[in-house]
């Protein structure tokens, strides 16, 4: 009986295996079923066309991917084998020898990722990397994993590994618009992919991973980590001596900057770089691109940025001075206007510099204000004492000294006309009221991130009690994109936009892959009743006569517009930004050599960058009514000269830490002259040197 029960459940388990057996190979049958078909793969039949047009859909801004040589596919034998073997060495040791997969890599992957706590790598071999960029989308899932690695492992038999080789040389993405080795060999170097040499080599086979970050054009100095990086991973290889990468990195190369016949074209790189982080390919993809360009406008602020530009190359004859303009719709974020630079094709002007971090002088002072208000510490007529000068800061720290733009004091003001002057001494003592990281928080919670620079190069977020009084001052590196974005909250009444470049993105046969909501980017960020303040302030021209006098490039006869300027310690940049309820727009030009290159003094921003910013708002704007404007929200109340105040914070009799000696300064004779119409007149001049002051830590910001 026993052998007999032994010998049914011996059969009863094979039965069970035999199940389980013919289930696991349906489920396989199945899922290989479901896998694209890998037949038939040709570096040349790659090509796919996207295009790229402004809001209306009217004017074609960028067909990527038909765009001279910016997919160009060549033959394994036609690339450099030292290309080849940099592209092994840092991508996948194992490439000659792995079946499309490296089991101890994923292995490593997967303990790192967990050390990690989020997905920081694949293991991903050069088979695997084919077989997402051409099958497969970039979501980190782990349905997508496996089918990766099936159609690695389908790869790998099918295709010899210089075919594969081949395949992912040509479909790779390298930066400045390059796709395929050949055309990145000719975008940076000016030359085929079978001439580059070990140093050339290493630079372009670090790129795929990160083409953005270690582009050697943007970015030399991350290029060349990533180049030590690979040539390192070569020498490990034994592909190449320790003597040969010493030369490689001594070897200076040339960058070439590539030449496009875009419209636009730093928006179009914007635009490009949005459509990556939404999991597309452009120029790989067939995609139809409508974007939030408005070309007529982008077409004024190209004119503007290159004539304001010609009209101040006399302020700047030794170094050399560029431009950056950028403006969006207020009420939904969306970026009508990108001018990175005058001119895209010269000499740095493939840099976008409104998206890059620069210092932005006081222009940075309306968030302070507005923190302050938002804080109840201080109302728009609380009286604020000008001096002493210097206004002398200490920390554990560091010591600095804080002049006016002016070198003067000009006694108590009330805190409306302070900001609008842009006297340095008063605005570090509103900032210092509520504390710098309480300012801090505020500006970033209207997207504005301040930066501390790096001593190695680059920029870093810091901890809320890492700023200086130097913050409300342009002391933190910030990008005009942010910059704007933070003062169309003002002009959106409180509520805060991401900034969005792309409406919708449609395939070759119309079916919509993506479409932007412009309420699913937009959160309330500010009381609707300070931002309407800051607005009041900020556009009252009574409010900064004192020392930019009246009727200055920031005053509007046939509009209300509310505009703040920037100037950066001894004239290195000079910014202004504007609003209005339609319209938020900042334009910023400065020196972009070294800091021993700056403007002559006197370059303040009211007549290096206002002048433009005043052009652009009349031209953008022309057709729409003058008087456009706010109406005063629930929560303020209406006071005498165009003071407003919070309902609940009716009077502020003194700002908290301010002590004006005694006996009390005489105060200043608010009432300024009516228009004279005669164009912009400084009620102080400048004194001979922009901020007559020992060099802070960091570095104090002139109005």
């Amino acid at each position: 009986m026993r052998r007999n029960a032994t010998i049914r459940g011996v059969g009863v388990f094979l039965a069970v295996l035999l199940v389980i057996g013919f289930a696991a190979d349906a489920y396989a049958q199945s899922f290989f079923d479901s896998l694209p078909s890998i037949q038939g793969l040709d570096s040349a039949a790659f090509a796919g066309d996207t295009v790229i047009t402004d809001s209306t859909g009217g004017v074609k801004l960028a067909d990527v991917g038909n765009q001279g040589n910016h997919r160009v596919a060549v033959k394994l034998k036609d690339v450099a084998p030292i290309m080849v073997q940099a592209t092994v060495a840092i991508e996948d040791k194992g490439f000659y020898t792995n079946p499309g997969f490296d089991l101890a890599g994923i292995v490593r992957a997967g303990f790192d990722n967990l050390k990690a706590g989020h997905v920081v790598g694949g293991g991903s071999t050069i088979t695997q990397q084919l077989a997402k960029q051409q099958f497969l989308t970039p979501d980190q899932t782990l349905s997508r994993k496996f089918k990766e690695l099936a159609l690695a492992y389908e790869l790998a038999q099918a295709y010899s590994k210089d075919q594969i080789m081949e395949l992912y040389l040509n479909k790779s993405f390298y930066g400045s618009q390059s796709y395929g080795v050949e055309a990145a060999a000719e975008s940076y170097f000016n030359i085929t992919a079978a001439k580059v040499d070990l140093a050339q080599a290493a630079v372009l086979a670090g790129l795929p991973q990160a083409p953005t970050e270690w582009n050697p054009v943007l970015h030399p100095d991350s290029a060349k980590l990533r180049q030590t990086e690979v040539l390192q991973a070569m020498v490990r290889s034994n592909f190449i001596s320790q003597e040969d990468m010493d030369k490689a990195v001594a070897e200076k190369l040339t960058y070439f900057a590539p030449v496009n016949h875009f419209l636009a074209p730093h928006f179009v790189d914007y635009v490009l770089s949005e459509l990556r982080q939404l999991g597309f390919q452009p120029g790989v993809q067939q995609l139809n691109v409508t974007t939030t360009l408005n070309y007529p406008m982008q077409q004024i602020g190209e004119t503007i940025v290159s004539s304001n530009l010609s009209a101040n190359l006399w302020r700047d004859r030794r170094g050399q001075l560029s431009s950056g303009l950028l403006a969006e719709d207020p009420k939904t974020g969306e970026i009508l206007v990108m001018v990175g630079s005058p001119d895209y094709n010269a000499n740095g002007g493939q840099i976008n510099f409104t998206t890059i971090p620069r210092n932005m002088g006081s222009s940075m002072k309306p968030y302070t204000y507005g923190a302050v208000i938002n804080a109840r510490a201080a109302t728009v007529d609380t009286p604020v004492y000008d001096g002493p000068s210097p206004l002398v800061y200490k920390d554990a720290y560091t010591t600095a000294k804080i002049y006016n733009y002016d070198g003067k004091t000009h006694g108590v003001l009330p805190l409306k006309k302070a900001m609008g002057n842009s006297l340095n001494i008063a605005a570090v003592k509103v900032e210092l009221s509520i504390g710098v990281p309480a300012v801090v928080s505020y500006m970033r919670n209207l997207g504005v991130n301040p930066r501390i620079p790096l001593d190695a190069g680059g920029y870093r977020m810091g901890n809320l009690d890492e700023y200086g009084p130097s913050l409300t001052l342009g002391g933190y590196p910030i990008t005009l994109l942010e910059h704007v974005g933070g003062i169309a909250t003002y002009a959106d009444m409180g509520v805060y936009h991401s900034p969005e470049a792309v409406l919708k993105v449609t395939d070759s046969h119309g079916k919509v892959l993506y479409q932007t909501h412009a309420d699913q980017r937009a959160r309330p960020a500010l009381d609707p009743a300070v931002a309407f303040i800051m607005a009041q302030i900020m556009s009252d021209d009574q409010n900064r006569c004192l020392i930019f006098g009246c009727n200055s490039a920031l005053h509007w006869k046939d509009r209300t517009v509310a505009a703040k300027t920037g100037t950066t310690d001894n004239f290195k940049d000079a910014v202004t930004v504007a609003f209005t309820p339609d319209l938020a727009v900042g334009l910023w030009v400065g020196d972009i050599l070294s800091n021993n290159y700056t403007m002559v003094n006197g370059s303040d921003g009211v007549f290096v960058a206002s002048p433009g910013i005043h052009s652009f708002v009349s031209q953008a704007l022309a057709g729409v009514p003058g008087t456009r404007w706010y109406t005063a929200p629930p929560g303020v109340i209406a006071g005498a000269n165009n003071s407003w105040f919070l309902a609940d914070t009716p009077s502020v009799a003194k700002l908290p830490g301010d002590n004006p000696p005694s006996p009390t300064p005489t105060p200043v004779d608010y009432n300024v002259p009516a228009d004279p119409g005669t164009g912009p007149v400084l009620a102080s001049p400048p004194p001979p040197s922009p901020c007559p002051s020992p060099p802070p830590v960091p570095p104090l910001k002139c109005p």
